[in-house]
């Protein structure tokens, strides 16, 4: 079963809990252990730290999954970039199926 990181915005957006947990279920629905780092990081957490727990997360992953606002979220460039560079499948959300 295929690993998906789903990638998003989540500072300065209230419904990014919604969002997450949306995709997550998606993603299981098709047959993936979807990966949600919003549950595995408290909203508290400094953002260095949270990015680097996620990135952990991450690297354990076969594939991202984009949401469509992830081009807005400093964090998830970077884990774009570091994907990319390390050849993890990179697709966007909805071509996950």
């Amino acid at each position: 079963m295929k690993k998906i990181y789903i990638c998003g915005k989540v500072s300065g957006d209230p419904f990014y809990l919604d969002k997450f947990l949306e995709e997550e279920i998606r993603l299981a629905a098709l047959g993936y252990k979807p990966i949600n780092p919003t549950a595995i990081i408290s909203h508290k957490t400094e953002w260095p730290i949270a990015m680097r727990t996620a990135i952990r997360a991450m690297l354990l992953c076969d594939g991202i999954s984009l949401l469509p606002d992830w081009k807005k979220s400093r964090g998830a460039k970077i884990e774009v970039r570091l994907a990319r560079v390390l050849e993890l499948e990179v697709r966007e959300n909805k071509k996950w199926d």
